[in-house]
């Protein structure tokens, strides 16, 4: 009581006079100014938030000053926080947020009654930043998105038209054609017709040259082969 009368002969500001809600609006346009620095970091969404360390002393400070109590309580469907004028305790302002399950993260281990503190902080922090009015990045927003097999599929691969061979390409493929000597062994025929549809994939016009060498000098058929599939 003693540091409210000081800050009030101070300003002179009678704060005594001023209802919950007028208290708790300057309370509100005084934090900012008070000095208080975000240190949290999200690694994730790269932003910045409040600690609860970050909030409660500059807020319990202010909260005295203007004659206010945050008392925080849960219930077993919600987290409260209540804004009570000691000046007047009748005056009150309630803020809640629904309780729901925090799921632990993979790499920690908690044990029940850590788990329990975690959850308490975690309520305690939105509490307060629901009493002050404070200001982060979007919890939404700044996610990535989940991959939960429901997630639009990715786009099919694009596919490149190959460009006709250079006379580099149907020079080497013609060596490799050339380089056998004497009756060839079906493996090597195998090779070649590999090598007559990579021809033909890179350029469509070197038909004729696919059937020279399909076929020796004046046996070549009336009308030109399929092209190998």
């Amino acid at each position: 009581m003693g540091a409210t009368t000081k800050k009030t002969e101070a300003t002179g500001v009678d704060y005594s006079t001023l209802n919950v809600w007028a208290k708790l609006l300057g309370v509100r346009s005084e934090f900012y100014g008070a000095g208080a620095k975000k240190t949290g970091r999200n690694i994730h969404a790269e932003f910045m938030y409040f600690e609860l360390v970050d909030i409660v002393p500059v807020a319990e400070e202010l909260f005295a000053k203007y004659g206010l109590l945050l008392i925080p309580s849960f219930t077993e469907t919600a987290a409260v926080a209540e804004v009570i004028n000691i000046h007047d305790p009748g005056e009150k302002i309630t803020f809640s947020i629904p309780l729901q399950f925090i799921a632990e993260p993979g790499k920690f281990r908690m044990n029940e009654v850590q788990g329990v503190g975690a959850v308490v902080t975690y309520y305690r922090r939105y509490l307060y930043m629901i009493v002050l009015d404070l200001v982060e990045s979007d919890g939404i927003d700044g996610q990535k998105p989940s991959n939960d097999g429901e997630d639009t599929p990715p786009p099919a691969p694009k596919t490149t038209r190959k460009a006709p061979a250079t006379p580099k390409e149907r020079k080497e493929i013609k060596a490799q054609l050339t380089e056998s000597e004497g009756q060839a062994t079906e493996l090597q025929i195998s090779g070649l017709k590999t090598a007559l549809k990579k021809l033909l994939e890179l350029d469509p016009e070197q038909e004729s040259l696919h059937r020279r060498r399909t076929y020796p000098v004046g046996t070549q058929p009336q009308h030109p082969p399929e092209r190998p599939r």
